[in-house]
């Protein structure tokens, strides 16, 4: 398990809400991963990522507040990167903290949590 300061008890931050638009396909989904990402929290991190993956996308994944993961935590960020490749859902991080990318490259699976350009 990769760490770094003490874990804050939430698990996942609350989503933003996309604005509301004429088209729902223009719509943003948001995935807002909290300080924690492990075994523990596996439930609610699925939970949330299958509600997000919901909405039409492109997708937006803020995993910028992660100071611990494991390989359950990666494992659901990869399937729901995977299941976006698949659908041909774009999306974008917009932030990946030290401990969350030590993690992912640890695990070797950088390559598939990068959108193709």
């Amino acid at each position: 398990m990769v760490t770094a300061a003490a874990p804050a008890p939430a698990a996942i931050a609350p989503a933003a809400t996309a604005p509301a638009s004429a088209a729902a396909a223009t719509r943003t989904g948001r995935v807002v991963l909290g300080t924690s990402c492990t075994i523990q929290e596996a439930e609610a991190v699925r939970a949330h990522l299958l509600a997000q993956a919901a909405m039409p996308g492109p997708y937006e994944i803020d995993g910028g507040s992660v100071e611990m993961v494991d390989t359950a935590g990666v494992q659901l960020i990869v399937a729901f990167a995977l299941d976006c490749l698949e659908k041909g859902v774009a999306y974008k991080w917009a932030g990946r903290s030290a401990t969350l990318d030590k993690a992912i490259e640890l695990l070797g699976v950088s390559p598939l949590l990068e959108y193709p350009a």
